[in-house]
């Protein structure tokens, strides 16, 4: 209340001093540099002051307080909530690259039971495939043996034939077919023996 009254007074005395003042500032330079102007600028330098800081205390610095402790919540809350999203994405890659591994393995035992069960089969038809050859060229030689054997047959009563008609030819005379026989079967036994 003190303060008030001091205020007050100090205000009237700045106001009366005013019309004193302002009446010999005619004659004067500039007023900042006159004497007698001094009083009315402390005068209101005194009622200013207060009020300014005043407002600034509890006015405008509360607000500009306030603001930067809640910017400072804003940006202390969004750092938090980068650093949990970043162990996310690194939980959820880490979690990605264990899936590709293990896809990768699975896919190696696949291709290699693959590979195992298509050599396998490829060996199976393989003897198949050489157990037919064997059979074949058995068969083959078989009838390439009997072949022989019923030529060398036919080559004795050919051998025997084309000798008859060739002495025939020669002697006009048919010879013995029984002594021909038995000599180009002499013939081809020695033949054979060699």
């Amino acid at each position: 209340m003190l303060k008030i009254n001091f205020f007050i007074q100090l205000g009237i005395i700045a106001l009366m001093s005013t019309n004193a003042i302002a009446k010999e500032a005619d004659n004067v330079g500039m007023p900042q540099m006159s004497f007698p102007d001094f009083m009315p600028q402390l005068v209101w330098l005194c009622i200013i002051f207060p009020i300014i800081y005043l407002t600034m205390k509890y006015v405008a610095l509360p607000r500009i307080s306030e603001i930067i402790t809640n910017r400072e919540l804003k940006i202390s809350n969004d750092l938090s909530k980068a650093e949990e999203i970043k162990k996310k994405i690194e939980q959820i890659n880490n979690e990605h690259q264990a899936a590709i591994e293990k896809t990768n393995q699975e896919i190696k035992e696949i291709v290699s039971k693959i590979n195992i069960k298509m050599h396998t089969e490829a060996e199976k038809k393989l003897k198949d495939c050489q157990s037919e050859i064997n059979d074949k060229i058995e068969k083959e030689k078989n009838k390439l043996e009997k072949e022989i054997d019923d030529f060398n047959l036919n080559l004795n009563n050919i051998s025997s034939e084309i000798v008859e008609n060739i002495i025939s030819k020669f002697y006009d005379d048919k010879p013995d077919s029984s002594i021909i026989k038995s000599k180009v079967d002499m013939y081809i036994e020695s033949y054979k023996n060699e």
